[in-house]
């Protein structure tokens, strides 16, 4: 494999002088990305430094990396004792959408962060999978009305008929942002028929 990536960079290396300015940039941009390959475990020991700005950094850079590893580093991070670093891994790993980051972020609806928590129902949104709906459903029932109003944002994205139990029951709401968005959110939902009884 190593003969192979360095045949690879030799010829991207040529094409650094090709006529095409599109070609050259192309090779430029494909060069970079193989030596941020090259430097993976480093970046991957990054993770661990006392430094959250090094950290940070690091999710982010990860975050353009299409590798197993990459993607492992940033689901490890979710461990991570600070709650801000939790969650922009959450907020990196819902924009990449890679299936494999569900099951981690599903367990970060637990997270004793009310940030992190929103976080996360803001990144499992992304993913469009309507097996979310009921997991989502639950977290109605969290004591922070803003997160309460982002499950609803996030179930009226789903559009999944079963939310309207739920999200019939938010119109008794103590918020009125969360009843506002709940009463919003009924007449998106992909309705079969009759709206079920409250």
């Amino acid at each position: 494999m190593p003969e192979m990536n360095e045949t690879v960079h030799e010829a991207l290396t040529r094409c650094l002088r090709d006529e095409d300015p599109t070609v050259r940039q192309a090779a430029a941009e494909s060069l970079e990305r193989l030596d941020t390959y090259r430097l993976l475990d480093d970046l991957l020991a990054a993770l661990d430094s006392p430094d959250p700005a090094t950290v940070v950094k690091t999710l982010y850079v990860l975050a353009d990396l299409r590798h197993e590893r990459a993607l492992g580093g940033l689901i490890r991070v979710l461990r991570h004792p600070r709650h801000d670093i939790r969650g922009t891994a959450a907020r990196l790993l819902g924009v990449r959408r890679d299936p494999r980051a569900l099951g981690p972020l599903v367990e970060l609806l637990d997270d004793p962060n009310p940030d992190v928590r929103m976080i996360v129902v803001d990144a499992l949104q992304h993913f469009e999978d309507r097996r979310l709906t009921e997991l989502l459903l639950a977290q109605l029932q969290d004591p922070d009305p803003e997160l309460r109003g982002k499950v609803v944002e996030a179930l009226e994205r789903l559009g999944d008929a079963r939310a309207a139990v739920g999200l019939t029951g938010l119109l008794a709401d103590p918020s009125p942002d969360v009843r506002r968005r709940a009463a919003a959110a009924l007449g998106k939902l992909e309705m079969g028929g009759d709206l079920p009884a409250a």
